[in-house]
């Protein structure tokens, strides 16, 4: 068993094992919502043991006041007993627990965090029912508990009638309500603040405090082992959200029944199921939607029993575009952009949810389509095996109770492949287009800005092919530069897409908090575009494109036939990357250690070949960034194994001519050719000499 001093302070908190293991995994929202001089109950949903502890030490660490708990007696007698008595908890069956919180509300000593549903709800099985919420456990339904509004509104009226001095016995009173002389009764009305409590995500497995729990005790019981292969993960791998919503004032409740000649338990009888009903209301709805929400929702709202796999994923991010436009609260996994789920490639969310729903035996699969079993995905087993058995059952649960997130899964999965399609690629052109719109917007006052036809992506059509040529630019550029390259082409009976990377075509300090990551995402959204309006898509990218025309390779898809790297960025001649950056990467750091800030160096001037286009300096950000890019393509090279042309002038000024033959080299292509022009720029799909290059690109992309 634990040592106390491990687990407690001298003013009874926890301090470094709790510390240390929740310090990166708990994140707190909404503390400017939780009322400062009043008394306070603080009411939540209840998952895991482990709210008990976590959620009184956040609050205490917020208001530096202690939080009393209703714990279950089971969790009072265990290893964490002494923790919770120390927080100042009191067991369910404690004699004198009604009276005890009461006193800490009315002298406002202690605040006080209550679980309305009761127990833990392992299942998140949830419903409601008229003009109240039910908790089902195993068969067995139950209302919410108003015990936490009989508190706060029983608080409020004793609290009122003391102001008015219309306590009879005051001796009795104080006594009753363990009142000392030194006590005095807090003249702010007592108000009950929610909190919703999510974990992104849930998951199970064996680790090792599991292992270590295993050795420590015998006679484990299956119930305690679940509970700590559940809350171990948690607490070791996922993201606690702890979101504290508005108070909700219980004066302007009472206030129609101060004066009048009522009963205190008439009134509390009258409001505690409306109250209870109010604040669990704002619990369940306040849920913040993950990734997994919309995956297992979608599954759930499907009228067949198969789904398409290409699909399945579209619809998905059509319902997570919905979900960042009319709800709220959601998750990193959504907010961030998630083009490459539908760009044919590997996306680790997706690909973890659906190796539990295979694992768990929901889903099974063909070679383009998902079959659902439904009495697998709806099986509820038991309370106190369901998270272990069937964890993405308790996930939907979770989210079935979200009146607008069912609404909009719903519309999703009735619409045809046909107008998925659609949407999608109104969705992404839009994107593409406001994303420009954005940007130059932003940056429209600075004197320096490109022209916006430098920026803006363009499209050349030919409506005898069905064939698309994507066109990547380089660092610090635009899709002007590969212009000359998109107009021989569209002569030469194709269509051109000549694409914009996050950052670019603006200002320099555009691209200065932009990622490769970032203009990789620029690229997956533009080969999703071709590959919903083309049969076949080639890309080709020039320098730092080349490199990310490269990493492009990847993607699953019959359609991209093949690549085009000119000139690819993979090793530079410019010393300043060797040189200069990290020494000014090391006068950074000096200056930085002094607050010096104002003498930090941001940026290199570069002295562009065709300045019209190229940004005039590099912020040492973006430059790392291209070096991340570097290093990642290189890492790559020997899983490409797609039909490509490499191109490299053999005296380019920037790009060394190594880069083309450790391409050529490392890749695993077997369709693969190597094109070394004796030519002495490195913008070489520019100005004079283009032609030979031009005519070599067309030969290969002509060749079948």
């Amino acid at each position: 068993m634990f040592k106390k001093d491990l687990l407690i302070d001298s003013s009874g908190y926890v301090l470094n094992l709790l510390e240390k293991i929740l310090s990166t995994n708990i994140k707190v929202y909404g503390i400017e919502n939780i009322p400062k001089d009043n008394p306070k109950i603080f009411v939540a949903n209840h998952f895991t043991r482990i709210e008990a502890l976590v959620v009184p030490y956040c609050l205490y660490d917020i208001t530096n006041k202690k939080v009393g708990v209703i714990a279950d007696d089971g969790l009072m007698k265990s290893y964490f007993g002494n923790f919770l008595q120390n927080i100042g908890a009191l067991s369910k069956s404690h004699p004198n627990r009604n009276n005890i919180i009461l006193s800490d509300l009315l002298t406002a000593k202690k605040d006080w965090l209550i679980f309305p549903e009761g127990r833990m709800v392992k299942a998140k099985d949830i419903t409601k029912e008229e003009n109240h919420y039910t908790v089902k456990i195993n068969d067995n339904k139950s209302r919410v508990f108003t015990g936490s509004a009989f508190f706060a509104l029983y608080s409020e009226i004793l609290r009122q009638e003391h102001i008015n001095n219309n306590i009879k016995n005051k001796n009795k009173f104080n006594r009753k309500y363990l009142i000392n002389e030194n006590d005095t009764i807090a003249t702010n009305e007592t108000m009950i603040v929610p909190i919703n409590i999510t974990y992104s995500p849930i998951r199970t497995g064996e680790n090792f405090l599991q292992k270590m729990t295993k050795r420590l005790f015998d006679n484990i019981s299956e119930k305690f082992l679940e509970e700590i292969e559940i809350e171990s993960n948690i607490v070791l791998n996922s993201k606690i959200i702890i979101r504290i919503l508005k108070p909700i004032s219980l004066h302007k409740m009472l206030k129609n029944s101060y004066g009048l000649e009522l009963n205190h338990n008439t009134i509390v009888e009258k409001l505690r199921y409306e109250l209870t009903h109010k604040f669990m209301k704002k619990i369940y709805e306040n849920l913040t939607i993950r990734f997994e929400h919309i995956f297992i929702l979608i599954l759930y709202h499907l009228k067949e029993e198969k789904i398409c796999k290409l699909y399945f994923k579209r619809i998905i991010y059509l319902v997570a575009k919905r979900v960042k436009e009319d709800c709220t609260l959601f998750e990193d996994d959504i907010k961030n952009d998630i083009i490459n789920l539908i760009s044919y490639e590997k996306y680790p969310i997706f690909d973890e949810i659906l190796k539990i729903a295979i694992k768990d035996k929901i889903i099974s699969q063909t070679r383009n389509d998902y079959i659902i079993n439904r009495d697998i995905l709806l099986n509820m087993h038991t309370h106190d095996t369901i998270r272990l058995k069937n964890i993405l059952r308790v996930v939907l649960n979770e989210v079935l109770i979200i009146d607008k997130m069912n609404e909009i899964v719903k519309q999703k999965v009735e619409l045809t492949h046909e107008q998925i399609d659609e949407e999608l690629l109104h969705i992404l052109q839009e994107k593409e287009k406001n994303e420009f719109e954005s940007d130059y917007y932003k940056f429209s006052s600075n004197s320096n800005i490109k022209p916006k036809d430098i920026g803006t992506p363009y499209l050349l059509k030919d409506n005898s092919s069905k064939k698309c040529i994507l066109l990547i630019h380089g660092f610090s550029s635009a899709p002007k530069e590969v212009e000359e390259l998109a107009v021989y082409l569209n002569n030469c009976k194709f269509n051109v897409y000549a694409i914009r990377l996050k950052g670019h075509g603006t200002v320099p300090e555009d691209l200065k908090d932009t990622s490769y990551k970032d203009w990789y995402n620029s690229v997956s959204r533009s080969v999703t575009i071709a590959s919903l309006k083309y049969e076949e898509i080639d890309v080709v990218g020039f320098s730092t494109g080349g490199l990310l025309a490269l990493l492009s390779s990847k993607k699953y898809l019959p359609k991209l036939k093949s690549i085009v790297c000119i000139n690819a960025a993979l090793n530079l001649n410019d010393i300043r990357i060797k040189t200069v950056l990290p020494a000014i990467d090391f006068w950074n750091d000096i200056v930085s250690s002094f607050n010096a800030h104002s003498l930090k160096k941001e940026y290199v001037e570069n002295k562009a070949r065709y300045p019209k286009i190229n940004y005039d300096k590099f912020y040492i950000k973006a430059i790392l960034q291209l070096k991340e890019l570097m290093k990642v393509t290189k890492q790559n090279l020997e899983k490409i194994n797609r039909k490509i042309l490499i191109i490299q002038a053999k005296n380019d000024p920037v790009v060394n001519m190594s880069s083309a033959y450790e391409i050529h080299d490392k890749i695993k292509s077997k369709n693969k050719k190597l094109a070394i022009f004796e030519l002495d720029e490195h913008v070489i799909i520019k100005g004079k000499n283009t032609k030979i290059v031009f005519e070599k690109i067309e030969q290969f992309l002509l060749d079948k």
